[in-house]
């Protein structure tokens, strides 16, 4: 499901498929933080949910 990225930073590229709430949710987090980066909003939320779970 992932792979590390071909440039050598330690990244990972993922594939998946999400419905069409999700991305809104995306959206509406994207534009209420004013992070123009929907990746990046993505990736804070997995963050605190993370947190939030085992933190």
């Amino acid at each position: 499901m992932a792979r590390e990225k071909l440039n050598g930073s330690g990244a990972f590229v993922w594939s998946v498929s999400i419905d069409k709430e999700t991305h809104s949710m995306i959206k509406k987090l994207a534009k209420e933080t004013g992070v123009n980066n929907q990746s990046a909003v993505v990736r804070m939320a997995i963050r605190e949910l993370y947190r939030k779970i085992l933190g």
